[in-house]
Formats: C-alpha cells, structure tokens, sequence
C-alpha cells in the first residue's frame, strides 16, 4: 500500500537527538492509524521529510522494535508490528498505574501553590483559553509527577513519550472528556484523597486507551492487512 508521509511543522519538532525525532514521527504515524500493521517503513522517504541520514532512521527503528510497535527483519527493512487492539488499551493502563502512583504522591506531598497551580493549568483548560491543549495537558500531568520520586518521573516521562504527541488533535472531542478527568483527578489532589486521586488518574488513562483503539478501529487499522 503506498503510505504518505506527512511534512512537520517546525515549531512541533521535539527537541533531542535526531533518533528521538524520528521515533516520535514514526510512533505518531503508527498510533495515530496512518501506517497500519504489516505496512513496511520506507526509511528513506521518513529521512527526506524529516532531513535526516539513514543512521537516525535505522537507530530510531531499533527503539520502536524493542517498543513492540515495529518488526524490524535483517535485510529486508522494518514494518509496523501487528498490535492489537488489547496491545493499545494493555499499554495505556500500564501508563495509569505508574501514574496513580504519582497522582497518589501528589495529594499527600503537594504545597497549596503547587494545587493553586494545578487549579489554574485546568481551568485555563476547561475554558478554553486558546492555548495549546496538549501543552495545557503537558503542563498539568508534570504538576503532578513532580511529587513523585526521580525514578518514577523517568518511568513517566517514557511513558508520555509512548503516547501519540498530538493526542487531542488525533481524537475528536477528547478535551471534553479529558476535562471532566482532570476535574476528578484536582478534586480528590485538593481533598488530599491519595486512593481517590489514583483511582481517578487510572480511569483517566484506561478511559484515553479505549479512545485511542477505538480511533484506530474507525480509521480500519485492523480492517484489513497492509500489503507487504
């Protein structure tokens, strides 16, 4: 099947080696439904687009092997593995319950100023301020993690980069839906609820796996197999 790959916006290029902007190019792709299992990557049109060699190229597709979304066979290339629907939704409660973890930590360890400005990240969100939602998004998960210890926001930090990066321009409607999740997250962080905040943290992030398999299925990523 003849796959394009999209040009990117300067001002969205993730800072990092170039290996890294590459892998979040292609995990972009792959889970927002636009290279589907069994598609093989074309290393050479990714490094066009993106103006890199082929050394980043190849280097960013051992990392995307070892995270299970690529297939990656000596002398024949790389192809999208073929995931499943419980792989994307298996990957995202991971994601929660390290997350719960930190949502935990941060209603019994957080400051007021620190809950102050949790409170004022949602509400710039909830009203629409005409920022950047994920950046919004960004910003208040990183309120959160910072109550967790530096080993946990590590774990966190590959965790987000796992996800797609544009996730609210992927899934329509999800920034209602994700304000009604943060809503509960602040509620039980500001009640100082440690179970509450991790219980909630998790529904959030099971809630976003089961939105990201259903985008994949409307988009008929397992419709059929990617010719080969």
């Amino acid at each position: 099947m003849n796959v394009e790959y999209p040009p990117v916006d300067p001002g969205r290029r993730r800072r990092g080696s170039l290996a890294d902007e590459v892998v979040t190019y292609v995990r972009d792709l792959i889970l927002a439904g636009a290279l589907k299992p069994g598609a093989k990557i074309d290393q050479a049109a990714i490094g066009e687009v993106l103006d890199v060699s082929r050394s980043p190229v190849r280097e960013a597709l051992v990392i995307l092997g070892r995270e299970g979304l690529v297939e990656v066979t000596p002398r024949r290339g790389a192809s999208v593995a073929h995931l499943t629907p419980d792989d994307i939704i298996d990957h995202y409660e991971l994601f929660g319950v390290v997350a719960g973890r930190a949502a935990a930590m941060a209603a019994e360890s957080l400051k007021d100023d620190e809950i102050a400005e949790l409170t004022a990240i949602h509400e710039r969100f909830e009203h629409d301020s005409g920022e950047d939602l994920s950046a919004l998004n960004n910003a208040f998960h990183r309120v959160i993690n910072s109550a967790a210890p530096r080993r946990t926001r590590w774990l966190l930090r590959h965790l987000v980069s796992s996800v797609p990066s544009r996730y609210y321009e992927f899934i329509e409607g999800w920034d209602s839906q994700a304000v009604q999740h943060h809503a509960a997250i602040l509620e039980a962080i500001s009640a100082r609820d440690a179970d509450g905040a991790r219980r909630a943290m998790e529904e959030h992030l099971h809630r976003s796996g089961l939105a990201a398999a259903e985008l994949l299925q409307r988009h008929g990523y397992w419709d059929e197999e990617a010719e080969q």
